[in-house]
């Protein structure tokens, strides 16, 4: 049997220095915030977003508010286009004993008008009488009376006959939040005749008058 020599000094061993790899569970990740001049740019954002919306919402509100006053106007038109039938003489409308109501006197007349003066036959014509979303202020209903007159013409709010005055024309009026409004400078154009108009001046006022 053949002898096999081994030469110690042939035989190396090599030692593999192992790094240790970190256990990621062990780790700690360091991440950075946000700076102050990211902050402030985000809160900039977030207000002028929330501006944008706070003013699409008001100007929904006040759009919504003024196509309730064209409404109402619009359902006193018809209650006194009909009322006029019970005045005696050439079609009168019902009014004030004072023809020519001024604007001051016209927003307290108008909403003192028409429950007790009113004829009897027209609040069959008008579930009830309408008044301005806020109703104060100069957002009140204005009712004007002129034209011609005939002192005692219609009935009063007990339906006596003759007993009030009739008037010839009459001008509903209110002032709309948004005094851009198309229909606002149309309806000027078509009541610009009737009595008192000129003491509503301004933009955004709205017109309802007999034709």
């Amino acid at each position: 049997m053949p002898n096999l020599h081994v030469n110690r000094k042939s035989l190396i061993v090599h030692r593999e220095h192992k790094q240790k790899i970190p256990d990621e569970r062990y780790t700690m990740n360091h991440k950075h915030g946000f700076t102050l001049i990211e902050l402030l740019i985000v809160i900039t954002i977030i207000g002028i977003l929330a501006s944008l919306t706070l003013a699409s919402y008001s100007g929904t509100q006040q759009k919504a508010r003024d196509g309730v006053r064209k409404s109402d106007l619009a359902q006193i038109k018809r209650a006194l286009e009909l009322a006029k039938s019970d005045c005696s003489g050439n079609a009168f409308y019902p009014g004030t004993t004072t023809p020519g109501t001024t604007i001051a006197g016209a927003v307290n007349d108008y909403n003192n008008f028409l429950k007790p003066y009113l004829p009897a036959a027209a609040l069959k014509y008008i579930s009830s009488v309408p008044v301005d979303p806020q109703n104060s202020g100069s957002q009140q209903y204005g009712y004007n009376v002129g034209g011609s007159t005939l002192a005692t013409a219609c009935p009063d709010s007990a339906g006596t006959p003759s007993s009030q005055a009739g008037y010839g024309d009459y001008l509903l009026a209110v002032l709309l939040e948004k005094t851009s409004d198309a229909d606002a400078a149309k309806s000027a154009n078509n009541c610009s005749t009737k009595p008192n108009f000129s003491n509503y001046t301004g933009n955004g006022w709205y017109f309802v008058c007999n034709n």
